[in-house]
This record gives C-alpha cells, structure tokens and sequence, in this order.
C-alpha cells in the first residue's frame, strides 16, 4: 500500500490508519531487539569461551595427609582454589590432616578450579565403662554399647566377690581408648576352698585391723608411713599384694599407712554394721557425736548382709548412733 492508494476503510487516499502504523512500528523494533539479543549472546559466547580456553590446564596435587596450609602452599602456584568441605574421624591421620580431596589427584583441570578437601579429627575417642561388679554378661552389654569388644576372661577366687561377679578389668574404667578394643576381664569364682588364704580388702581401714590379720595368718606385715592431711592417722593407704591375691604362710604382706604430727595426732575407731540377712537394699546412715558436736559420717544404701565399716577419729567420749531407712537400730558407745 502506498500514500496514493485508497484506504478501503474511509476511502481517503494518503493516508494510513493508526492501528497498521503501530503493528508496523512493533515489527520493527521486535526484529532489531532480537538482532541486538543475538549479537549479545554472541558476544557473551566468544568472550567466555576466550576466558575458558585462555586458563591454562594443571594438574591436581596429591593433598593427602597435608595441613591446610601445606596444600594451600601447593595450589597456589597452580591458580587453584580450596574449600574446607567437613570433618570426620580417622586414626591412619593427625588431627587437621587432610583425608580426601576433590577432585583426586592426578586429575587435569584447567586454573581456578576449587579442590574440596575433608580433615582428619584424629582417632575416634572413647572411654572404657566401669564393670566392677556386673555379671559378665553385663560387663558385655556395657562394652559393647561404648564401642568396645570383650577380651580375654580370666576367673579367680574371691572373698568380696560373689562367683560371676567382675571384679577388675584391664584397661581401667575412664581409661581413654579407640573403637573395637578389648577390654581384658576378671571375673569371681566365689570363695576359696579350705587351705587357700586371700589377702583381704584393707585399704582406708586402721592398721590395727592389718596387723592382727597378718599376725594370725602367720604372715610378715612390713609397714611404711606416709605424712599426710588427707586421711586420718593410722589409716592403710596402700597393701600390696592386692586384695584376693592368695598368699602362702610366712609371706611378708606391705602396707602404706598415713600419719599425722604428735600435737594434731587422735585414735582411729572403726564402727562397724552388718546389714540383716534376707531385707531389701535398704539405707544405712551413722551419726557420729563427741565433743566436736554431732556429724554425719556415713550415709549410703547397702544390700542384705553387707558389712559397713567406716573409720573415725573422735574427740573425747564420743556415741554412734546408727539408722535404717530413717530408723534408729543402734546406739553404741565409743571412746578411747
């Protein structure tokens, strides 16, 4: 259509109507946009792949087992970038050692790439339970739910233990450990039979008490004391051998004994309170009175037929009174 056609709508000749000019004009710029979009995408393409094609090609080093700064050290010459990507547990490293890498080793990649690292935390830590006293079967359960594994099982007679008892396990309970190490057990065979002499529990026990067992097995005390202000005087430290160790006649047995200067010096009494066969565990509480006044000197649940002993040091005349689940059983006089 030209200006010197006639409009077929109001048959004015020259003249355009307003709606053909504007789809005339959309046209138009719609066609230079997607030529300017195209020349752009262009441009963008040939720009990027310059920059890509321009890096150079490196190869990643092996950064296992280095610290962060030692593979810092290695990437930088390369235009290579890192990334602390987590932490985990590994024994065959030290702790901030790199365990794995990524990409690995060996891989050519071209610079700037960013290598994704994981560090060691050290070995998993764990602590051995405690299993004194359990059955063995429970030793187990506790060793096994602390990531440990069951040892070897030795059995042994014993006066404080009754039979399939833990009585020590080797390493000590709180000993730091890794995962899957056995823990060594040794476990009660009851009492012993007749003519088998185990040497007692006498530790934080008088002397006195000591002396008289040695004297009567026929057996050589050797005693060493000790200064100390921690313990009453005339208290055993240390025995060797150890409690439920057999020993033969005329052996010599050795105790650690503490020992406090003349002036602050008092007698030790040892009160003790059997528990009453076929009761449940009930609370045993002693109540110590002299003339320092009136303390508390035990206070613990105990089962039937368990033995209490509790070493004192009074003052002047002196009474224990003795309670069962808030009950007064016993009051007895105590004194030098």
């Amino acid at each position: 259509m030209t200006p010197n056609d006639i409009d077929p709508v109001n048959d004015t000749p020259g003249v355009w109507p307003l709606s053909a000019l504007r789809r005339r004009s959309w046209g138009m710029w719609g066609g230079l946009f997607v030529i300017a979009l195209l020349a752009t995408l262009f441009s963008l393409h040939w720009v990027m792949s310059a920059l890509l094609h321009s890096r150079k090609v490196v190869q990643v080093p092996d950064l296992t087992g280095k610290t962060l700064e030692q593979a810092l050290d290695l990437l930088a010459p390369l235009n290579l970038s890192l990334s602390k990507e987590g932490i985990q547990f590994d024994e065959k490293f030290q702790p901030g050692a790199i365990v794995r890498q990524a990409p690995p080793a060996g891989l050519r990649v071209r610079e700037w790439k960013i290598v994704r690292v994981t560090l060691s935390s050290g070995g998993q830590i764990l602590y051995v339970p405690d299993t004194a006293g359990a059955t063995l079967t429970e030793a187990q359960n506790r060793l096994r739910t602390a990531g440990l594994s069951l040892g070897a099982v030795s059995q042994v007679y014993s006066n404080k233990f009754e039979t399939g008892l833990v009585m020590a396990q080797n390493p000590d309970a709180g000993t730091l450990s890794h995962p899957g190490a056995m823990v060594d057990l040794t476990v009660s065979k009851g009492g012993p039979p007749a003519g088998t002499v185990l040497m007692p529990d006498f530790v934080n026990k008088p002397y006195s008490l000591a002396r008289q067992w040695a004297e009567d097995q026929s057996l050589t005390p050797a005693v060493q004391e000790t200064l100390t202000e921690d313990a009453l005087p005339g208290l055993v430290l240390k025995q060797n051998p150890g409690p439920d160790t057999p020993v033969g006649d005329g052996a010599e047995v050795r105790f650690v004994v503490s020992k406090s200067d003349r002036k602050n010096s008092k007698d030790v009494t040892l009160i003790r309170y059997n528990v009453p066969e076929g009761t449940d565990r009930v609370r045993v509480r002693i109540v110590l009175r002299d003339d320092a006044g009136e303390r508390e000197i035990f206070s613990d649940e105990q089962s039937a037929g368990a033995r209490v002993e509790v070493p004192v040091s009074v003052d002047g005349p002196a009474r224990a009174r003795i309670f069962v689940n808030g009950v007064l059983v016993e009051e007895r006089p105590l004194g030098r």
